[in-house]
């Protein structure tokens, strides 16, 4: 997507935030739900919740959230010392700003939004359901459209979570931590399931390269070069070699099998000529579409890097994450200010010295 279209896409959401807003503002105006624009970027529909708490398994969940904050706060803090080490002393950019329209582009741009909405609206749901197991009352939910960024919102009771104990307090913070936690660990998991450690299958095939000359199609997945496990590394010591060789794939074609090709190379060649993506674990051959299950693959990426990203920004202590509010309620306001300052220090040094667009 060029940022030409990237830029008409933005404006086309913009008219309709705005439209919708005009076209919805009477009609919401009155009864349980109710719309507002802010800066005329950000809709917001609000409606207003009119259960009431049903306290049960507390004492279970609550231990659970609150072990699993503790294990993700470790982890992110160390995570953020390792990229302070990185970008200090060893000079490693490890860290990638996701920005959608410049490095986030086409296909991957609707899975992105898709995976924001599932991690937002899930982190969300989980601090409502933990308030009303808990006994705090919600006092509404919503979702909101920020240009083409999708989001959800609980507004839970703040004078009853106040006077909560501060266990429970805790939890109800480290809920939506816990659940993109889990979504993040379930996503890695079924990425395993379906991803072969070994094999790249074809996405695209350049003419006149030695991979045309070989007749390799897109959609092949080639799992042996020469005998051995078929890895990008173990094709990049072959290519880089400075002399004409041959090389035999195994190659799984689908709706034919199984099937050998000869792919060679000439002295000054140094790229078989392919655009390659992860393989399809052998148990699913036959089962998926090369296409399908690209996009399947790069679905549930998204969806682990986006959990994995909210889990990470709001484990840490900073003023505005469930971390930056539970330190305060743990250690104090004026000590849980001075840990916010300091995180957030040291994440804006992190970034600054890692990060990469």
């Amino acid at each position: 997507m060029s940022i030409v279209l990237f830029l008409l896409f933005v404006l086309v959401t913009w008219l309709f935030i705005n439209f919708a807003y005009l076209f919805l503002k009477t009609r919401l105006s009155s009864g349980r739900t109710s719309i507002e624009l802010y800066y005329r970027l950000v809709m917001l529909v609000k409606r207003r919740y009119e259960g009431v708490p049903r306290v049960g398994y507390t004492r279970f969940f609550k231990y659970i959230f609150i072990a699993i904050y503790a294990f993700a706060l470790v982890f992110s803090l160390i995570t953020l010392v390792q990229m302070l080490y990185a970008g200090l002393f060893a000079n490693v950019k490890t860290a990638v700003i996701l920005v959608p329209g410049l490095n986030i582009t086409g296909e991957d741009l609707v899975y992105f939004i898709l995976a924001v909405a599932i991690g937002a609206t899930l982190h969300e749901y989980l601090h409502a359901w933990a308030a009303l197991k808990t006994g705090i009352p919600v006092k509404s939910y919503g979702f909101l459209l920020a240009l083409i960024i999708p989001a959800a919102f609980v507004e839970i009771d703040e004078g009853v979570f106040a006077k909560a104990e501060k266990s429970v307090k805790v939890a109800v913070l480290s809920a939506g931590v816990a659940v993109n936690l889990l979504v993040a660990l379930v996503s890695t998991g079924i990425i395993m399931l379906l991803v072969s450690p070994t094999g790249f299958m074809i996405n695209d095939v350049q003419f006149g390269t030695p991979a045309s000359r070989a007749g390799l199609q897109r959609g092949d997945i080639v799992y042996e070069i020469n005998g051995s496990e078929a890895t990008l590394d173990v094709l990049r010591s072959y290519m880089s070699r400075n002399e004409s060789l041959t090389l035999k794939l195994s190659v799984y074609r689908p709706g034919v099998g199984f099937i050998e090709l000869f792919a060679s190379k000439e002295p000054s060649e140094r790229l078989l000529g392919v655009l390659v993506a992860p393989a399809p674990s052998k148990n699913l051959l036959g089962l998926l579409n090369p296409l399908v299950f690209i996009s399947v693959v790069k679905a549930i990426t998204w969806i682990y890097i986006v959990n994995y990203s909210l889990a990470f920004i709001n484990t840490l202590p900073l003023f505005i994450t469930d971390g930056g509010r539970i330190v305060r309620e743990v250690v104090g306001r004026r000590i849980g200010d001075i840990i916010n300052y300091a995180t957030l220090v040291a994440l804006i040094a992190a970034l600054l010295f890692t990060a990469r667009i």
